[in-house]
């Protein structure tokens, strides 16, 4: 039972008929104690809903600040040499094929540094020019270099690694000629080695499985003979620290030709996350996937300013091998711009 509180006041008796509302009052002596409490955390919460609502207020207020500036901008408040009302289409153009806000003014301003403009410009003229800059803005392989030897794959799961393996396992046997040896390092997923023994029977290639990095370098004792390796690894769809320690630890001391897949179908979020995630590997190339099952890829272009790694290739469907294609700088520019996905 709770101690008796000394500092109330119990009321003398009176006939409830004869007593007054104050007195009635005070037969509860907590009855005000909670009143008051409530009152104060309904006026707590009314506080914290302004706050919140102020908040939201702020970000949209500042968000249509950035896009008003940026459309002033473009639309030729810095004094560009373009007209001004193709900077509006070239920009909404590049809006359209996904381009973030950021880049697309970016691409509109360089567009404007143009040495000179016909009288008559149309939209066509300007997208050559954005499209030149797009191009000569993305970085590329160089003219000339050795292939390296071994080449691993690298990328979340469900971004095609496996497949992508198989089609470049068939270009380089088939249509190059080259003495092809394939190592999975994929022991999570069974189906994954499954598939990959199976292209590997088909072709007449020799498989080997690793796990360890002392089973790594016995598969590639094994495979000396060969004029290229292609190595397949798990995937995982958010990489953390445990995963990336073990694929690391598997090849360490080996110098070996890092891509890393992407899905074109990954959002602007999504993809920074992938390219972040794998950084720790030194990528060489990226190679864009599931091209087919998008048509806005401008996305990519941040993607590849930022990493300033060059594509390498482009897969577009499972068929193998022929759902894949070697890609430039021109080819990628090409795709933000025209939406074309074959």
């Amino acid at each position: 039972m709770a101690a008796r509180d000394e500092n109330i006041q119990v009321p003398h008796k009176t006939p409830i008929g004869k007593a007054d509302a104050s007195e009635v009052r005070d037969l509860n002596p907590h009855e005000d104690v909670f009143a008051f409490f409530r009152a104060e955390l309904k006026e707590i919460r009314e506080s914290i809903k302004n706050l919140h609502e102020q908040n939201s207020l702020n970000s949209e207020l500042a968000e249509m600040k950035e896009t008003m500036n940026s459309f002033f901008d473009i639309l030729g408040m810095r004094k560009g040499k373009a007209p001004q009302d193709l900077n509006r289409k070239v920009y909404l153009h590049l809006l359209g094929n996904g381009f973030s806000q950021s880049s697309s003014c970016r691409i509109v301003e360089a567009m404007n540094q143009a040495a000179s403009w016909p009288a008559q410009s149309s939209e066509a003229d300007a997208l050559k020019l954005a499209e030149k800059h797009i191009i000569g803005s993305l970085p590329a392989l160089p003219e000339t270099g050795a292939e390296t030897r071994i080449k691993m794959f690298i990328g979340p799961t469900g971004v095609g690694k496996t497949t992508t393996l198989a089609k470049l396992a068939a270009r380089y046997s088939i249509m190059k000629k080259m003495n092809v040896g394939l190592i999975t390092t994929d022991n999570y997923r069974i189906a994954a080695a499954e598939q990959l023994e199976t292209y590997a029977k088909i072709m007449g290639l020799r498989m080997e499985k690793a796990s360890t990095r002392e089973t790594f370098e016995k598969a590639l004792r094994v495979l000396a003979d060969k004029d290229i390796i292609l190595v397949d690894t798990p995937g995982r769809a958010r990489p953390d620290d445990g995963y990336l320690n073990k694929i690391e630890e598997t090849i360490s001391d080996q110098r070996i030709e890092k891509n890393l897949l992407i899905n074109a179908t990954g959002s602007e979020d999504h993809l920074d996350n992938i390219v972040t995630g794998y950084s720790r590997f030194r990528i060489d190339h990226l190679i864009v996937t599931k091209i087919d099952e998008s048509r806005r890829f401008g996305r990519l272009y941040d993607v590849l300013s930022s990493t300033k790694k060059p594509v390498t290739y482009l897969t577009c469907g499972q068929n193998v091998p022929q759902d894949i294609e070697e890609v430039t700088p021109a080819r990628m520019a090409d795709l933000m711009l025209r939406c074309a996905a074959h």
